[in-house]
């Protein structure tokens, strides 16, 4: 999505209708249904892509595009979501919805944990093959995060979000729909946000709740409030390299088409800068080789681009207040206080 005009990339109008093509439905007629030319390469409005997953649910009657083994009804995220809004906190919100999917569905998984100070929602498809181009598992998680964000009437700020397959090549759209740094060839899919969030209250109502589906999926794509930051950008750029071999700021002001200055003056602008965000990469790749006990803390250094372990350990005394070997022994105990 682009934050000025609040437009939507032309990949998407071929990624919605892939599950319908592969079985078989007239595609160009769902298309022209949404007022799209088949052959378009323009931005899309957010009403136009809406206008098109509204047309494929209700022609296909599936809320999942054709994307699973199984076809999931129109009507179920309604269900699900009438029986979350009467939940007390986003935590129960949240263990109720995976609980309701896992109990309909056996073609695809759901999980929900709380990790330290970090709470996980992930998302996997039994059969990955129908989703080529991971639309189902970027939509799905997407939907979550904005669902979870209505619910509580607040942001819940995501820390990061880990995808199991290679950098796509509209990597670029990630930092637009997921406001945080997006991982990739991980473990899982999932999308990261602070353990404190769950403790929110649900606000929303059953009155609310039908004007949010009757718009649905609208407010999700369009509402401004869920657009990136140009900080989100570099920080996914930057975080594609290895944390040793970080691009310089030359070189990130290379890919996004304008001087270092500019580049300085833009991060500024957001209170961030070159040095913090290549820090805040180092801290999370750190911390996460420091939970494998395996690897030594001199090698940890190495691999976050230190080439020396005293100065590594100054730096991440820095940034966390104790030292490498300290956070490695009592950490993950301390994050759950």
């Amino acid at each position: 999505m682009n934050k000025k005009t609040h437009t939507i990339s032309p990949y998407y109008q071929a990624a919605v209708i892939r599950g319908a093509k592969r079985l078989n439905y007239d595609t160009d007629t769902l298309l022209q249904a949404a007022g799209l030319d088949p052959l378009g390469s323009e931005r899309l409005a957010p009403e136009k892509v809406t206008h098109l997953i509204r047309s494929v649910w209700k022609t296909m009657d599936d809320e999942f595009m054709g994307f699973t083994e199984q076809r999931c009804k129109q009507g179920v995220f309604a269900i699900m979501a009438q029986q979350v809004i009467h939940c007390q906190t986003l935590r129960d919100a949240l263990i109720q919805g995976v609980h309701f999917y896992d109990l309909i569905r056996n073609d695809v998984g759901i999980g929900f944990q709380e990790q330290g100070e970090e709470a996980v929602l992930s998302f996997y498809l039994k059969d990955e093959s129908l989703d080529p181009d991971h639309f189902i598992v970027e939509f799905f998680l997407l939907i979550w995060h904005r669902f979870s964000i209505w619910l509580v009437g607040q942001k819940v700020p995501l820390k990061y979000a880990n995808f199991k397959y290679s950098v796509p090549d509209h990597v670029k759209e990630y930092s637009l729909f997921f406001p945080c740094h997006c991982r990739f060839n991980q473990n899982e899919n999932s999308i990261v946000f602070d353990r404190s969030a769950l403790s929110l209250p649900i606000k929303q109502q059953e009155r609310e709740l039908k004007q949010f589906l009757k718009n649905s999926p609208a407010d999700l794509l369009s509402k401004p409030m869920f657009h990136s930051t140009f900080t989100t950008q570099v920080m996914n750029y930057m975080g594609e390299s290895t944390t040793e071999a970080m691009p310089l700021i030359e070189q990130v002001a290379g890919y996004f088409n304008m001087s270092s200055r500019n580049l300085r003056r833009r991060l500024k602008e957001e209170n961030s800068s070159y040095q913090n965000i290549k820090d805040s990469l180092r801290q999370d790749h750190a911390m996460k080789l420091l939970n494998n006990k395996d690897v030594a803390i001199n090698q940890v250094a190495r691999e976050v681009g230190f080439n020396e372990p005293a100065a590594f350990t100054r730096a991440f005394k820095q940034w966390t207040g104790q030292s490498p070997r300290h956070y490695r022994e009592h950490g993950r105990d301390e994050r759950r206080d």
